[in-house]
């Protein structure tokens, strides 16, 4: 024990083997360097006195236990919050990917709203008379910005409609309503190309 920083007994001694006095000769000789004596015995192999010497440190089956039962503790609350991490990344993963369905209608209904734009502004232009660039650009960005405002409800709804089967019923009666196209990917497997 002198040259040692941790002790194990384990015998099957029906009295207990190390004692105070052993222990006080022992620390004298250390200098005070901590011991830390672990008694896996039973009946025990050390005399509950030697609590009372200084820097001596007395670990038995039930103190081993209690921190086994702590330690297990611990890991399952760590398992705990690892689970919810992973259940809110799954969540945004899984809503990523069911935005990722609407992503044809909305660049359809985009690219829709920007033909019409574009088409109305081509037709508007000559009428209103002799318009600086400037000017042409003001028209141009204002009808942009209508456009962007008309669509940003609409395409908010499309990207967070929440199941995959209400979803497709959902994107359906978009495309139906701003009269778009079918994705190609679609029509081909309704087409069996």
């Amino acid at each position: 024990m002198l040259a040692s920083d941790i002790v194990i007994t384990s015998t099957g001694s029906p009295q207990p083997i190390l004692h105070k006095r052993d222990v006080d000769s022992v620390m004298h000789a250390r200098r005070g360097r901590p011991l830390f004596l672990i008694d896996i015995a039973v009946p025990r192999d050390i005399d509950p006195e030697v609590n009372r010497v200084d820097n001596v440190y007395i670990y038995d089956l039930d103190d081993l236990q209690e921190l086994v039962l702590s330690n297990l503790k611990e890991r399952q609350e760590e398992v705990e919050r690892g689970e919810a991490l992973i259940a809110r990344e799954v969540s945004q993963f899984m809503g990523w990917w069911r935005s990722l369905d609407a992503k044809p209608t909305i660049i359809s209904l985009r690219e829709k709203m920007e033909e019409i734009r574009r088409e109305e502004l081509e037709r508007a232009l000559p009428r209103m008379g002799n318009l600086t660039s400037e000017q042409m650009e003001m028209v141009s960005a204002l009808m942009a910005r209508i456009v962007n405002k008309i669509l940003h409800h609409p395409l908010l709804e499309l990207k967070r409609h929440p199941t995959r089967q209400d979803s497709a019923t959902f994107l359906q009666a978009a495309r139906r309503l701003f009269g778009l196209e079918e994705p190609r990917k679609q029509r081909e497997e309704e087409e069996g190309t």
